[in-house]
């Protein structure tokens, strides 16, 4: 009886012992962009709402909409801008709302047409201004003339044929995969869309999170807690770092077989009506799969949905959306 109750102790006596997990910290890693010293900037990101009435989020900001309230400021003129544009998009525009066409820069001014939020075949015309601490540009105006429309709402179009068969969209997922595997913010930062950022959901219907080129590039070691939403089936709040929930989730698609699937959703509607936003319709993408296992039956599979748009013709991160199987 005295040998058991012995071992007894020296086992809980090891176990209270053992290494703890690993606390995520807020580290600066070197700066890489700047040869002066740098303060590893205390950031938070973005959150804005779904676009989708049906499920509400906490968000604590948002996003300008199609329709903005008037603004006071005054336009300040941008450099010119010359050369030849390619046809961009309309996005980030909910269902049943239009892209207003105004006059002039800014939202003061009168509405003198508007675009679907689905039109493609946008042509620009070269000025670009600022107001409202918003950057404006002109268009043609499909009713005649021209008129000015609210950049964040526009995107260079990109076939989907044309986005499927380029090579430069897979070299992105494929650094995509390295920068997670590897914590490294800095190449992550550089895949990131200037024009945009990033939007992160670990949920469908969740908060969404919109990271920076900067920001993204602190992420890993960010001790930020976001309000991610509640989890499919359990309806249980998820609450965590980008390391913490984000992270593991990435890593674990990253590190098994995958496949990609261009401008294809697969059976993820079945789990999620319109798995791919229609504010996002003119944004091209691609699936990241990792198939289940026969332990499982197969419902242990996880996805994530990278968008991808252009930015003076080159392919930049745009969103991640994280699926996996909902009871």
């Amino acid at each position: 009886m005295k040998k058991i109750f012995l071992l007894c102790i020296i086992l809980l006596t090891v176990g209270a012992c053992a290494a703890q997990p690993p606390v995520p910290t807020n580290t600066p890693l070197p700066p890489f962009d700047t040869p002066t010293s740098f303060v590893v900037p205390t950031f938070t990101p973005i959150i804005v709402p779904s676009t989708e009435t049906a499920q509400p989020t906490q968000a604590t900001q948002f996003v300008p909409t199609s329709t903005p309230l008037p603004q006071t400021a005054t336009s300040t003129p941008l450099p010119p801008v010359t050369g030849i544009f390619n046809p961009y998009a309309v996005i980030l525009v909910n269902k049943g709302d239009v892209l207003n066409i105004r006059s002039a820069a800014g939202t003061g001014n009168p509405i003198v047409g508007s675009l679907a939020p689905n039109a493609v075949g946008v042509n620009r015309t070269g000025p670009a201004t600022s107001a409202g601490g918003d950057r404006w540009v002109e268009i043609q105006n499909p009713s005649g003339g021209v008129g000015w429309v609210n950049a964040k709402f526009l995107t260079e179009y990109t076939a989907p044929s044309a986005f499927c068969s380029d090579s430069r969209v897979t070299d992105l997922l494929n650094n995509l995969r390295t920068a997670m595997l590897n914590s490294n913010g800095k190449l992550l930062s550089s895949l990131v869309s200037p024009e945009h950022g990033l939007d992160l959901r670990l949920w469908r219907w969740g908060t969404v999170a919109n990271y920076t080129p900067k920001e993204a590039a602190w992420v890993f070691q960010s001790d930020y807690v976001v309000k991610w939403g509640p989890a499919p089936g359990s309806g249980m709040d998820t609450n965590g770092t980008f390391s913490e929930q984000i992270l593991p989730k990435l890593q674990e698609v990253f590190s098994a077989n995958y496949t990609l699937n261009c401008n294809n959703p697969l059976d993820l509607a079945t789990f999620s009506v319109e798995p791919w936003l229609s504010e996002y319709a003119n944004v091209n993408f691609y699936t990241i799969f990792k198939p289940g296992s026969e332990q499982y039956g197969g419902l242990d599979w996880r996805a994530w949905i990278a968008g991808v748009e252009y930015v003076q013709g080159k392919p930049m991160l745009f969103a991640l959306i994280h699926f996996q199987w909902e009871p």
